[in-house]
């Protein structure tokens, strides 16, 4: 877990960046992130298809948590 303090544009906010490395026994822990997130942001490994590949997965499961927030 890595957490700054940002501030962009005057305003001052808080970054968290969770790897969880796409594995299963991490999601119980990020759902509860989830709920109160401003900005998600999926990544995936490009030496590794499968990373890619579970892409689909992780943004239903935001969606899932998240509602019908914009989406890139």
């Amino acid at each position: 877990v890595q957490i700054r303090t940002v501030t962009v544009d005057s305003k001052c906010g808080k970054l968290q960046v969770w790897d969880t490395a796409g594995q299963d026994r991490y999601k119980c822990i990020t759902s509860s992130f989830y709920h109160g997130a401003h900005d998600i942001i999926i990544c995936f490994d490009i030496m590794n298809r499968d990373s890619f590949d579970n892409v689909d997965k992780w943004l239903e499961e935001v969606k899932r948590h998240c509602g019908n927030q914009p989406t890139v």
